[in-house]
């Protein structure tokens, strides 16, 4: 499984009215990398503009995909039909967590992401691939932070905001299926105190731990 971070701007498409919607597939453009994005692949969605940061998590469970007219105009794009011209590839992903922003000052400030290879990256671009280890620091947070975030976005405020209305999904742990999509979520290694995504729990056990046996407990 490989982590990556897929840009929004708001000025084009209407992100924060999105998130708050039920409708948990998305259709996102991809621009590069599309032969290496893949189902099961976690993805951090990442709003751009002046409030910049990450304000969901997503599991790919299509790419390249061929999307239909309904996703590709689904109502939210700045104009309508801005954002499909001269795209050719495409991945269906399903909102699993989201969230009030993590603002881009305060993941500088997380613990093994002061050298963050997404903040060095091109910036025009939609699409970024980042390490294993930054990928699993970023769900790490925002799994601690998650109560705190549930908080934030209880309270009134004098402008919307992001996510505020929205609560993370609870998908029940399982193993990879023979077939079918796969649920996401996190699981920590009682072994090292790591949060996995379940779909990577067979990468960590023979990379970390050298195919030793290990216990998994679920987060809540």
């Amino acid at each position: 499984m490989n982590y990556w971070i897929f840009k929004i701007n708001p000025e084009r498409y209407r992100l924060d009215e999105r998130l708050i919607d039920h409708n948990p597939q998305i259709t996102c453009a991809v621009t590069r990398y599309a032969e290496r994005i893949r189902k099961g692949d976690t993805v951090f969605l990442w709003r751009a503009s002046v409030q910049r940061g990450i304000c969901a998590v997503m599991l790919v469970e299509q790419c390249p995909y061929e999307p239909t007219e309904k996703d590709l105009n689904d109502g939210f794009e700045l104009p309508p039909g801005s954002i499909t011209r001269g795209v050719d590839h495409w991945a269906r992903c399903r909102l699993v967590q989201r969230f009030p922003l993590i603002e881009a000052s305060v993941i500088k400030k997380i613990e093994g992401l002061e050298l963050f290879s997404f903040f060095s990256a091109f910036q025009q671009a939609i699409n970024y691939s980042i390490t294993r280890p930054e990928g699993s620091i970023l769900l790490e947070f925002i799994e601690r932070h998650k109560d705190e975030m549930r908080e934030t976005a209880s309270k009134p405020a004098s402008v919307p905001k992001k996510t505020e209305t929205a609560r993370p999904r609870k998908d029940k742990p399982a193993p990879k299926p023979a077939g079918g999509p796969t649920d996401f979520a996190l699981l920590k290694c009682e072994e090292c105190g790591r949060y996995v995504v379940n779909t990577d729990t067979e990468r960590h056990v023979r990379e970390i731990h050298a195919g030793q046996a290990v216990t998994w407990k679920k987060t809540k």
